[in-house]
């Protein structure tokens, strides 16, 4: 196990110093004579990317995979299909620092490689084209192949109601269509993660339900602390934890708090209240972020969800902003150090640190993908 010193302490004085996990545990074993275990897993578990980054930054900055949503909108078949070819071609570099994760064991072997695991997702099940559940098979057919070319995570709704169930955003909450209930069993089948994290709360509670292996809620807040529909109630919280479930706080800090001005521990506190609620188990983090951060400033972050809140008048998910759109602090490339120490100070113990900076993710993925 790593330990906080060698994480926080030389990561935070200077990147180069932790070039990657494994290389911070080499460097603490020199230190000592006592054994050192295989360092944590770090992930951040909802990026917005596509394969031109640079995986050593990554890395560098204190990173080992990332739940990577397809860079795609509108979020369709086609699209699909051109995004993963992107990263397939990707993966295939003779000198690509990538790694498809393709099942739980997949992430030591990344970090073994030295490579940033890469875990491909999508927010929404559109991609599986229009519903032909009524006279075929066709939409599980697209979900198998899917999987075949390497997508692991995805998530049922985005903010629009689909063929599989209904968002946060509908005026009524039908939760899982007869297709929806087919897709989560057939996930389970293949071996996907579901990924609940904009759906509504029937379609949510539903899937948790009908799910036989840990459902996932990748990025979203606790209702009970900001009450917005796209934050999740106590009620979604339990049922998670008592199917051995994931739930990743984002760093959206407008669905967070309504003060105005944000912090690290405004995303502690509803980390703080996934723990009270669904025990230590449960909690992570997905930024909803690039994998290198998003250096924007604050107000032209706020000038484009202004936007966005003013095509959406009095929708939920639309809410008054109060001068931020995100945690400033968690919007650099080294954001999970950063939060590595906010939850240190908050009194989180090395063990229980390491669980919400990828390890309880890294478990739900080998449940869920073997």
């Amino acid at each position: 196990m790593i330990s906080r010193r060698a994480f926080l302490g030389r990561g935070l004085g200077a990147a180069a110093a932790l070039s990657s996990l494994g290389g911070a545990a080499r460097a603490l074993a020199a230190e000592t004579p006592a054994p050192v275990r295989s360092p944590a897993i770090t992930i951040d578990t909802l990026t917005t990317d596509g394969p031109a980054f640079d995986p050593k930054a990554a890395m560098n900055a204190g990173l080992s995979a990332a739940v990577i949503d397809l860079r795609l909108f509108p979020r369709n078949f086609p699209g699909a299909i051109d995004a993963l070819a992107d990263w397939s071609n990707a993966f295939h570099h003779a000198d690509s620092g990538f790694f498809k994760v393709l099942k739980g064991a997949d992430l030591q072997e990344a970090s073994r490689q030295g490579k940033l695991g890469i875990i491909l997702a999508c927010q929404d099940a559109a991609i599986l084209d229009s519903s032909t559940g009524s006279v075929n098979d066709y939409n599980l057919r697209n979900l198998r192949l899917f999987y075949d070319l390497g997508l692991r995570v995805l998530q049922l709704t985005h903010n629009d109601r689909n063929a599989v169930g209904d968002s946060f955003r509908e005026k009524t909450d039908a939760g899982l269509s007869r297709l929806g209930e087919k897709v989560v069993a057939e996930m389970n089948v293949l071996g996907m993660v579901i990924d609940t994290s904009h759906c509504s709360d029937r379609t949510t509670l539903e899937a948790i339900r009908l799910s036989a292996k840990p459902v996932a809620v990748t990025h979203a807040g606790c209702r009970a602390l900001y009450p917005t529909p796209r934050n999740k109630p106590d009620e979604v919280i339990r049922a998670l934890a008592d199917k051995g479930g994931y739930f990743g706080v984002f760093n959206m800090s407008n669905w967070l708090t309504d003060r105005d001005r944000s912090t690290v521990d405004d995303v502690v506190d509803h980390i703080d209240h996934v723990v009270k609620t669904g025990g230590i188990d449960l909690a992570g983090f997905g930024s909803d972020h690039p994998v290198l951060g998003d250096s924007m400033p604050q107000a032209e972050k706020v000038k484009l969800m202004s936007g966005y809140i003013a095509r959406n008048p009095g929708m939920p998910g639309a809410e008054p902003l109060h001068g931020h759109v995100t945690v400033t602090e968690l919007d650099g490339p080294d954001r999970m150090r950063v939060l590595a120490g906010a939850l240190a100070r908050r009194g989180y113990k090395e063990e229980a640190v390491e669980k919400i900076l990828g390890g309880n993710f890294a478990r739900v993925l080998g449940a869920a993908c073997g």
